[in-house]
């Protein structure tokens, strides 16, 4: 049987912060109605209840009511609503 070797990510071999490596997200949460998301990689999808974020190996699932995207440029989004849940798949 084969065995199968797990890698570790480049910032844990190195033990660098996780934002210096591109296509990461950094989500920056303010209380439970806005949340910042910088080094996005885009839109997968948006409703008032879920807005789903591609990352470079993951994406990000912001779940809540009134989720409105209140701004967004090349690498920053801003999301505003009542903010339930935050998950990386």
């Amino acid at each position: 049987m084969k065995k199968t070797v797990r890698k570790r990510p480049i910032t844990e071999r190195c033990r660098l912060p996780a934002e210096l490596v591109p296509g990461v997200p950094r989500v920056t949460l303010s209380g439970a109605s806005e949340a910042q998301i910088e080094n996005h990689g885009g839109l997968k999808s948006y409703t008032q209840d879920l807005i789903e974020i591609k990352g470079r190996n993951i994406l990000l699932q912001i779940r809540g009511e009134d989720l409105e995207l209140t701004a967004m440029t090349k690498t920053e989004l801003v999301i505003r609503g009542i903010i339930v849940a935050v998950e990386f798949c």
